[in-house]
């Protein structure tokens, strides 16, 4: 597993699960009692057996062979004792990933695109350049490349807001620098990404960055001769800031948890990655708000491999670099799919990327480096931020509980994202001006969509200093991107009737 080394020699004071109880179960530990329905990997299950499994290895009679010294026993029962705990991991298991990425020579290092040497950034010209000009029945095409996200269809495939969307883009792009790689003289260039917590980068200003021409037609909204637009790049870079896009990406970054990473589904808040995502998407212009075109603005493949490096950034700094590494962090019973997709063969496909020539699967995505061989140029300032306490609306009565009476989380609730055709972006008003915003990202056909069907009824989440909103009259705008249908306000009833609701925010830790 890619965690830490427990001590053996030693009883550990205040262990916690993120520092201590996971990384006391090895990697065949963990495969064998898997096999018995009980996952040592998952924080749920070793919490509901714990009993069990201190009954076992007190004995002597587990690990099978290789039984456990007095200290562990006696640090596993001082954490039932203390509660279960799940705490922090330790702040070197970053800088551990960050070694291991640099001691493999066969590694991609994708590099920040403001970062790139002339002759870099020539090749990238010259790639991006070359399979904009293939064929568009090409797999390597750009066009090819580029439909996979949605139009043209009827091949299309939507992985967004369920827990198959980092692994999902992190294929894409795997997919799509290797079509770069396939023109020749460019077999050793790698995808760089914009940080999107930095000013729109010069270089995609201009061609071949700045826009992408359809050669044929991809709906009868999108037809053949459609030159990608975005908006002026003040009004982007204001966009970004109005939606929160910087803070969101800072909060899941304190995030232990895989849903709290990621956001929206079993029952997280969306103000982290998913939500950054989304108003990073609506921020940029008409056609990177529109899912069904979004990746054949060029802008896309740059924007998401920033997403697919802080995907893997969080997963070097909670010490989910591996599959039990991973599964330590999710948890089993508010979120089964999320558990399932890693763990049930039959829900690993990664469409169309699981088939030749790359065969990728949730799995096999996991190890962005030892198994992809793809790793990010990481700035150490940057990745140097600590996780935090895990925040709530509510908790178990028998938990200990620290209230902050200084922020709060309001929630709009209750949105039924099926009535609004295409992406749209939900704003909090107090007193009738307009104090935060969260963008959403869907197709047009949203009602066609499986995924999205699955997931109709949204919420949004607003975390903000009490001051904020006390003494004043809160509300909320939808705002639709096609306004042909309803105008700029897209009606309560038609929607749902959503509510509001204002909670402080707790912690358990």
């Amino acid at each position: 597993m890619a965690l830490d080394s427990p001590s053996t020699t030693s009883t550990t004071t205040n262990p916690t699960w993120y520092a201590t109880i996971r990384n006391m179960f090895n990697t065949m530990d963990v495969s064998h009692m898997r096999a018995q329905g009980i996952d040592l990997a998952n924080y749920n299950d070793v919490k509901n057996h714990a009993g069990d499994i201190y009954q076992q290895v007190a004995a002597g009679n587990m690990p099978p062979g290789a039984p456990w010294p007095p200290t562990s026993v006696a640090t596993f029962l001082t954490w039932m004792n203390n509660g279960y705990p799940k705490g922090q991991p330790s702040r070197a298991l970053l800088t551990t990933n960050l070694a291991t990425q640099r001691s493999r020579p066969e590694t991609r290092i994708r590099k920040d695109i403001t970062t790139l040497t002339p002759p870099e950034l020539d090749l990238l010209k010259t790639a991006f350049t070359a399979i904009m000009a293939k064929s568009s029945t090409d797999p390597d095409s750009y066009f090819v490349q580029a439909g996979y996200h949605w139009y043209p269809a009827p091949n299309t495939y939507c992985m967004h807001h369920v827990p198959g969307y980092n692994p999902w883009h992190r294929a894409y792009m795997l997919s799509f620098e290797n079509a770069l790689r396939s023109v020749p003289g460019c077999e050793q260039l790698t995808l760089p990404y914009w940080d999107i917590t930095t000013p729109f980068p010069e270089v995609l200003k201009s061609p071949p960055f700045a826009s992408y021409t359809l050669p044929e037609a991809v709906s009868p909204d999108y037809p053949q001769g459609y030159v990608t637009q975005r908006f002026d790049y003040a009004t982007i870079q204001q966009n970004l800031l109005n939606y929160g896009v910087t803070a969101d990406i800072n909060r899941a970054l304190t995030k232990t948890d895989w849903e709290d990473f990621n956001g929206f589904f079993a029952g997280a808040a969306y103000n982290t990655i998913i939500a950054a995502h989304d108003s990073g998407h609506n921020s940029i212009g008409p056609t990177m708000q529109d899912q069904g075109v979004a990746a054949f603005d060029p802008v896309f493949w740059f924007f998401h491999c920033n997403w697919d490096r802080l995907f893997w950034l969080w997963q070097s700094k909670v010490g989910a670099t591996d599959l039990n590494g991973l599964i330590s962090t999710i948890n089993k019973e508010t979120d089964p799919l999320s558990y399932q997709i890693f763990t049930d063969s039959s829900l690993e496909a990664l469409n169309p990327f699981s088939g030749a020539p790359l065969h990728l699967k949730t799995t096999n995505i996991i190890d962005s480096v030892n198994s992809l061989h793809v790793g990010y140029e990481i700035s150490p300032t940057f990745a140097a931020s600590d996780t935090l306490p895990k925040t709530q609306i509510s908790a178990f009565a028998s938990e200990k509980l620290l209230v902050d009476t200084t922020r709060v989380n309001v929630s709009v609730q209750g949105v039924n994202r099926l009535k609004i055709p295409g992406s749209f972006s939900v704003h909090l008003l107090k007193d009738g001006k307009v104090i935060a915003s969260k963008g959403f990202f869907q197709p047009v056909e949203v009602e066609q969509c499986a995924t999205c069907v699955e997931n109709a009824i949204v919420r949004f989440d607003f975390e903000l200093p009490l001051e904020s909103v006390a003494g004043g009259r809160l509300s909320v705008w939808v705002e639709p991107v096609n306004k042909s249908f309803v105008g700029d306000r897209f009606p309560n009833k038609l929607m749902g009737n959503p509510t509001i609701e204002v909670h402080l925010l707790m912690s358990t830790e």
